[in-house]
């Protein structure tokens, strides 16, 4: 019988992956993790069991080999967001879920798990649980911990299937209450896992050290911290191995463990106050000035943004873009929605990702466009040249603007901006393609007079979680009118 740590559920009932996570780590790299590092890790939050897409992502970075078998269809749930959980789940099962995890809030992570991540996309059978202990794999599976129990009703566990001894399956059950080495017979494993019409994911899991750069595996054990925030912790010698200092792209083996000194990252405790044009339990929608991030990319964070501000209003939401539902660029001042909650946050995302949102924009050009009104239908795509920018191209991805010129002087133009698509920088692309860059614009326009982007987000009509509809809209600020009549 092979010799795997364990580890047993935390006090809540909620860390049961947790705690298989602890054991796949130890097991496999020798790397012991706390409640903590996992927690940050895996996306979990306080009453919220986390599901495996972000962890499993993460592991396979750091040279986890990982096979994955579950019915759940990820990209179909991409696409349609919580309808799809209605037809996916029983109801006893769709009510838990939305209980107790945090399923409406990882649809903005699917994508970029499909990248990462092998899934047969399938029920799972206990033959699958066979082959993949043939092939020296430790099994994680999520099963239905009543059945387990001899109980009544639905509550979704994980375990850890690391043998089989004949008709039985050796497995680390972390409890409540904690079961090493648990027997389980065949029969009641699969009655615990749905039968025919199964839901359980069945992950068979390996691991291979593999080169990789330095910064990788501290990105993946700090996902809190920026990359930015963690450079700077190479520049000071903070991150060693063995005692030696290492740079960020210097190759390592992914089994390798290295040491962080992480005291000098500081969470700000800035504050700011934000003008609000709307609120209620749902929903906060705040005009942005310019200059004010909308969130930052990791825990690092010198300055108060958008996403500190809503720190104080949202409930059942963590992280560093908490509460954020779309986002404007530093420069661009204007109409930002924000939600309260998990639930207005999947569905005020599902109109923005269904282009179901209706945005207005107004903007001071530099010269006069020859057509008054018209539809700029031009690719985006990113600039390999400049990766931090954008440019039209014929590999890009589908972009349109329309566009109306309201008033012009003699070197400039007002106009208004309607954007069908949501590209990155899709509104200062289009324009400066055009030859009339927006005012301000150190990007895409060259700069050379302008004392901010003159960009404004006017209004943004919407449904709103409890069915109104509501158009938005932030006055245009007072420089853009000067600027018009200097």
């Amino acid at each position: 019988m092979k010799k795997v740590p364990f580890y047993g559920n935390h006090d809540d009932n909620l860390h049961c992956c947790l705690a298989v996570y602890r054991m796949l780590f130890e097991h496999f790299m020798g790397r012991t993790l706390g409640w903590e590092d996992l927690e940050k890790m895996s996306g979990f939050q306080p009453g919220k069991a986390a599901w495996t897409l972000t962890m499993w992502e993460r592991m396979a970075r750091q040279g986890f080999d990982i096979q994955m078998i579950e019915p759940f269809d990820y990209e179909k749930y991409g696409i349609e967001g919580e309808p799809y959980l209605k037809t996916y789940f029983t109801p006893p099962e769709y009510d838990w879920q939305l209980k107790t995890t945090n399923i409406l809030e990882i649809r903005p992570y699917i994508a970029s798990f499909l990248k990462q991540q092998r899934i047969e996309n399938r029920r799972p059978r206990l033959k699958d649980i066979d082959d993949l202990l043939d092939e020296d794999r430790l099994v994680f599976m999520t099963l239905n911990s009543q059945i387990l129990a001899d109980k009544e009703g639905f509550t979704t566990h994980a375990v850890l299937v690391i043998d089989k001894d004949e008709d039985d399956y050796i497995v680390h059950d972390p409890g409540l209450p904690p079961a090493p080495y648990r027997k389980i017979p065949a029969a009641k494993l699969w009655k615990a896992m749905g039968e025919e019409q199964s839901t359980s994911e069945v992950t068979g899991i390996k691991f291979k050290p593999r080169p990789m750069r330095a910064d990788q595996p501290l990105a993946d054990m700090y996902p809190t911290y920026s990359r930015a925030a963690l450079a700077k912790l190479f520049e000071k010698g903070c991150i060693t191995l063995h005692g030696k200092p290492l740079k960020p792209g210097q190759r390592i083996l992914s089994d390798s463990v290295p040491d962080a000194d992480l005291s000098s990252l500081q969470v700000s405790s800035e504050t700011i106050d934000l003008p609000i044009v709307y609120e209620d339990d749902d929903v906060l929608v705040i005009n942005k000035p310019s200059g004010i991030l909308t969130h930052t990319q990791g825990a690092f964070n010198p300055e108060a943004t958008v996403a500190t501000f809503l720190r104080q209003h949202v409930t059942e939401l963590t992280g560093v873009r908490a509460g954020i539902v779309h986002r404007l660029d530093r420069p661009t001042s204007g109409i930002i929605v924000c939600a309260k909650n998990a639930k207005a946050l999947s569905f005020l995302q599902k109109q923005f990702a269904d282009r179901s949102i209706k945005k207005i924009y107004m903007a001071i050009v530099k010269g006069h466009p020859k057509q008054k009104e018209a539809v700029i239908d031009m690719p985006i795509e990113r600039n390999p040249k400049a990766p931090a920018t954008f440019r039209v191209g014929p590999n890009g991805k589908s972009a349109q603007t329309h566009y109306t010129v309201i008033a012009e002087n003699k070197t400039v133009s007002l106009v208004e901006l309607q954007p069908a698509t949501g590209r990155t920088h899709q509104l200062r692309v289009h324009m400066a393609h055009l030859g009339h860059p927006i005012i301000g614009d150190m990007l895409y326009g060259k700069a050379k007079f302008g004392d901010r982007l003159y960009l404004h987000a006017q209004s943004l009509h919407l449904t709103l979680p409890n069915g109104q509809q509501k158009t938005f809209t932030a006055p245009l600020p007072p420089e853009f009118n000067a600027f018009m009549t200097a």
